[in-house]
Formats: C-alpha cells, sequence, structure tokens
C-alpha cells in the first residue's frame, strides 16, 4: 500500500530519519518543519496521514492538530501525534483535540508502520465513500456528510477476560459518557449477542476465555460480512507493542495498553463510534437512498446520469493525486440476435448476468454503470496502463468462457463482447473527449471482428 504522508517536526534529523523509513516502505514523503507550514501543507498537498510532533516552538502539534480538523479540507486526514511525553493525559488531550493516535519516541517500527498501515486502510475506504456522497449532493440530494452534526449516542460490546474487568470498564465508561455497553465474555456471548443489536465498537481484551487471544475473535468478525464494518479497540498487555501491531493488522481499528484508563478508552470510543456511524450512513446513502435516482433498474449498475457525475469526481481525484484512470466502454456482441432470437426476457437475463460478473471481477472503488442498451462503461482510478489492460481482457474472458444461462436455452448462450479503453492522466482529464476515445477504440474492436480489447491509440 502507497500513500503520501506528511511529518512535521522542527527538528531536522527526526524528518531525516522517519522520511529514510517511510521512503524505504515506498511511502511518498513530504515535510513540514513548524505548524503554520505543516497546515498550509496539509491544505495543499492532501497527505493521507499526518505524523505530528507535539512540542513545536511557533505552535503546539495539539493546536496544529485542533486547526486541522477544524478545516473541512483537512478534517478527514488522519494524524498520529509524535511524542516524548507519556502521561494519560497527554494521549487524553491530543484525543480530544482530534489525533487518531500517539507514538512516543524513540519510535518502535513495528509499532509506526502497523499503525500507518490501518489508519491509511480506513482512510482510502473513506475517502471513497466521501467521493461518491459528493457525487450525491451534486445531483441535488442530500448529502451524509451535511448530516453529520447530529449522531445518536453509540452501542458498545465490551469483551473481557471476565465479568468482573467488564463491569470495572463498564462502569468507567459511564462515568465519562452516555454510551450504551453490553458485556461478552467469549466468542459464542459475541456472535450471539450481535445477531440481533449489532454494536458500533467492541472492546475486546486480547486474553479471553476459551481461547488463546482476542486475536482470532478480531480476524472473524473482520471476516464476517455482518460485522466487517464495526470498530474495533483492541486492550492489549502493557507495551506489548508486537501484539498491538498483528492486532491492528488483522483488523483492529484501535489499540488502548492495559490497565485501561477510563477517559482515554471513552475518548477512544467516541472517535470510532462517530467514524462508525458516518461510515454507515455513506455506505447506506450510497446503496439505498439513491437508489431509485441513480441505478438502472434492470442491472443494479449505476446509470448514465450518476456516471457523468462520478467520473468528474475521478478526474478531480487525479488532478489532485497525480495518479492516471481508465475508462472502458463495453458492448455485448450481436446482443440484437438474443431479443429477436429468444425474446426480450432473454436479453433481460443475459443484462443482468452480464452486469454480475463485471461487477464480481473488478475493484470496490471502480465504477461500473450501464449507458443504455447493451452498452456499459467502468471508470478504475489509480489505474496504469498495464492494469487497465490486464482487468478489461479478464472481463472479456470472463465473459466469454461461460454460457449465458437463459430460461428454454438448454446448454445457454454463448456471449462475448467488445471493450474500447483509454486512459486519463492529470493533464487530460476531459471526461467526453476520454469517452469519444474509448468509443473510437471500441469501434476499433467490432470492426476487426469483434470479441477483443483495442487500446485507444492517439497516433492511430
Amino acid at each position: 500500500m502507497s500513500g503520501r504522508i506528511l511529518i512535521v517536526d522542527d527538528v531536522a534529523t527526526n524528518r531525516v530519519i522517519l522520511r529514510a523509513k517511510l521512503a524505504a516502505a515506498y511511502y511518498d514523503v513530504i515535510q513540514a518543519e513548524n505548524g503554520a507550514d505543516a497546515i498550509a501543507q496539509a491544505q495543499r498537498g492532501q497527505p493521507d496521514l499526518i505524523l505530528l510532533d507535539v512540542l513545536m516552538p511557533d505552535m503546539t502539534g495539539y493546536e496544529v492538530c485542533r486547526r486541522l480538523k477544524a478545516d473541512p479540507a483537512t478534517a478527514h486526514i488522519p494524524v498520529i501525534m509524535v511524542t516524548s511525553l507519556f502521561a494519560a493525559s497527554d494521549r487524553l488531550e491530543g484525543l480530544e483535540c482530534g489525533a487518531d493516535d500517539f507514538l512516543s519516541k524513540p519510535i518502535n517500527d513495528l509499532a509506526l508502520f502497523a499503525r500507518v498501515r490501518n489508519l491509511m486502510r480506513a482512510k482510502f475506504m473513506l475517502d471513497e465513500l466521501s467521493l461518491r456522497d459528493r457525487t450525491t449532493s451534486d445531483l441535488g440530494l442530500a448529502s451524509v456528510v451535511e448530516q453529520a452534526a447530529e449522531l445518536p449516542p453509540g452501542r458498545v460490546m465490551l469483551v473481557p477476560p471476565d465479568q468482573r474487568t467488564g463491569r470495572d470498564w463498564e462502569r468507567s465508561i459511564n462515568q465519562h459518557s452516555p454510551l450504551h455497553c453490553r458485556i461478552a465474555t467469549t466468542q459464542d456471548e459475541v456472535i450471539a449477542a450481535s445477531a440481533d443489536d449489532l454494536p458500533d465498537v467492541y472492546v475486546i481484551h486480547t486474553k479471553l476465555g476459551g481461547y488463546t487471544d482476542g486475536l482470532r475473535l478480531v480476524s472473524y468478525l473482520r471476516s464476517r460480512p455482518k460485522t466487517r464494518h464495526v470498530g474495533i479497540v483492541l486492550v492489549v498487555p502493557e507495551a506489548d507493542q508486537v501484539k498491538a501491531a498483528k492486532g491492528l493488522d488483522l483488523g483492529a481499528s484501535d489499540y488502548i495498553f492495559d490497565p485501561v484508563d477510563g477517559l482515554e478508552l471513552t475518548a477512544r470510543l467516541n472517535s470510532q463510534i462517530r467514524r462508525k456511524q458516518i461510515s454507515d450512513r455513506l455506505r447506506s446513502n450510497v446503496t439505498d437512498t439513491l437508489r431509485l435516482a441513480v441505478q438502472d433498474p434492470l442491472t443494479g449498475l449505476y446509470n448514465r446520469r450518476y456516471a457523468e457525475q462520478h467520473m468528474e469526481k475521478i478526474a478531480e481525484r487525479a488532478r489532485e493525486t497525480g495518479k492516471g484512470f481508465a475508462l472502458m466502454v463495453l458492448d455485448i456482441d450481436n446482443f440484437k440476435r438474443v431479443n429477436d432470437g429468444f425474446g426480450h426476457a432473454a436479453g433481460d437475463q443475459v443484462l443482468k448476468e452480464f452486469a454480475r460478473r463485471i461487477q464480481e471481477n473488478l475493484r470496490g472503488v471502480d465504477l461500473v454503470s450501464r449507458l443504455g442498451g447493451e452498452e456499459f462503461l467502468i471508470a478504475m482510478p489509480d489505474t496504469t496502463e498495464d492494469q487497465a489492460r490486464n482487468a478489461s481482457e479478464r472481463l472479456r474472458r470472463v465473459i466469454e468462457e461461460t454460457p449465458f444461462c437463459v430460461d428454454g436455452v438448454a446448454g445457454g448462450l454463448s456471449v462475448t463482447v467488445s471493450v474500447g479503453v483509454t486512459l486519463g492522466n492529470p493533464d487530460c482529464v476531459d471526461i467526453d473527449h476520454l469517452i469519444r476515445q474509448a468509443d473510437t477504440a471500441l469501434y476499433t474492436s467490432k470492426s476487426e471482428g469483434r470479441n477483443m480489447v483495442t487500446l485507444f491509440n492517439s497516433a492511430a
């Protein structure tokens, strides 16, 4: 996983050491030597994560974080505070001003990279949901981000090593926040209690009765569709960075060291609950609220109206990130023969199965839409020429290799697809022009025999 990281530290040596470590792991690193420069760089460069020193001469890291989180342009960027301060009160102050985590100096490399990977995964997912939310807003429908000021109190499931510890956690949380807590001490209890009333966040101790540790439970929850998007705060034995890092890589959203500080746990829970509830609303807004306005009723894919708006957002992101993207136009070969020979009901079955196969063989971030009739469009953000070529060939094979099941047709129907592909780059993001290029490439595929992929050649 690559991404852009902003290092903020007034000591040049610290910046150089951190830069070397991160660059060796193929991260793109930018630097700032003071708070004012950090805010300017964050606004201008839109990093994926910020490593922010606490003690700086012009303004503290706390104040920098507070200003970043108050600015809608930078509020979504994860911030890790880097500090030589160890008290729980220092961590609490950072969490209250919006920081996502703390790393103590000298920095433990295992903890650093585990936390960076974890926060970037969360940010990339939220970025994609937010991108679709902005498309929704541009279509004249309500934006989830605009509605997120008032969120209900969160629901927490506590998974301690024993009931007594669970009650201690619950009392400590309830002293500081109106969160609704339930206690479960085994995996079976967690599964049963989650069946009808899914929590926003689980708090899971690594040592649980009945099996070795809570890491298995973290892995289990992340592997199940129903609990895949819940928040998970892992309680780790004091200073066990190895277990904390492993927990993050398995899917924990955050961690806190045992013995648990009630104020810090509550602050971390409130942060995770807000993130979870906003993500849920964004996801619901995309999949449910907008269905009638932006989806094709037959295939369930996005329609032309949504696709045109969303492609503009993909182009904007290409300009911001400097990364290219790909557009494909696909046309089912000889589709008229299906309708004429087997009826429109058979044609509808082919279209629905075609849409399903395409969706199952692309990334979640890729846009798949039906332009009309038997013509489809795919937009793939952050995609190179080789990746686009491989993806389009894979789709062509997926359509060709397995006959389509159609009522009344023994053995199914053989279907093929022609594909035209073009690439957009940060310097060329005129969507209408790119679609014309993809159409030109599609025409070449059709005229040269069908069932093939053509990449647009500007020199042709």
